[in-house]
């Protein structure tokens, strides 16, 4: 299974040109992919659906996007209103059928003078055809660790405890409510990709893979392993954003950390002004 995680930077590449196909050439052999940065419903995009036409060029991709928004409708010629949403957020786009899915949103301290916005990840559980998988696709703050340790601490205690959270409804309802399906499953085994915004040098990278010590780092059960560096590369070193270092992750939970095979990082590809991240999983 080919694993991708990738900021799209709504369309517009390092080359100033706004082009969404050609984030889906990028993409198109991997087989789940987590997206960021991308939109729907925004004038500079002639309000496209960013998710559904990358999805839409993929062929038969079932995706979700979770965002943020504000209104983007207008009164047509008519003088009916033209409901519209301009969102900004994340996307798993998946070859396989996305079981359930959600968004949560991220924590937020209001800011004087600085721009920052309303973070969040997306969790969808995917029917792979070697077993259920979760998967988040996730955008921390790009401002500082002020902002971005809160919103660290509320991802992985939502990644760790899922099965204490559960899925999207429990049980069965009454037969007057809709839900009349068995709840959903929680897989064991869980992807979080993303644009972290931090390299293993920053103080939220402890959070999420461990401290680090002599014997290397010591995870535990209550974190998660970094597929780079268990497809044999080093912490350091690279860059998946250009002068900033590697601030792209895939982070996985530790029963699939032996069956990652391989990691590489786009580098140089234009479509975006971050460089997309593959894992290869043996599964």
């Amino acid at each position: 299974m080919l694993f991708c995680t990738y900021n799209i930077h709504y369309g517009v590449g390092a080359d100033g040109k706004y082009d969404v196909a050609r984030i889906a050439d990028v993409i198109s052999k991997a087989d789940i992919i987590c997206i960021q940065e991308v939109v729907s419903g925004w004038p500079q995009g002639n309000f496209a659906d960013q998710t559904a036409e990358i999805a839409g060029q993929l062929n038969r991709y079932h995706w979700y996007h979770g965002a943020m928004e504000a209104d983007a409708s207008a009164v047509g010629a008519d003088g009916k209103i033209v409901n519209r949403r301009r969102s900004f957020g994340n996307a798993v786009i998946s070859r396989w059928p996305i079981a359930w899915a959600r968004g949560h949103l991220l924590p937020k301290e209001q800011l004087v003078g600085c721009f920052d916005l309303q973070r969040g990840f997306v969790e969808a559980a995917i029917d792979t055809p070697s077993g259920p998988l979760r998967v988040y696709s996730v955008h921390f703050s790009h401002i500082g660790p002020q902002q971005r340790l809160p919103q660290v601490r509320s991802l992985m205690d939502t990644v760790i405890n899922a099965e204490r959270i559960g899925p999207t409804w429990d049980s069965a309802a009454g037969d007057m409510f809709m839900f009349q399906e068995r709840r959903p499953d929680v897989p064991r085994s869980a992807i979080v990709g993303g644009d972290f915004n931090f390299t293993s040098a920053h103080p939220e990278y402890p959070l999420v893979c461990g401290e680090m010590s002599v014997y290397g780092r010591l995870g535990t059960t209550q974190h998660l392993a970094d597929a780079w560096i268990a497809a044999g590369n080093s912490e350091d070193g690279v860059e998946s954003f250009p002068s900033e270092g590697r601030i792209d992750h895939v982070v996985v939970t530790h029963d699939l950390a032996p069956k990652v095979k391989k990691a590489w990082i786009g580098n140089g590809i234009v479509a975006s002004d971050h460089w997309p991240l593959f894992v290869e999983f043996d599964l």
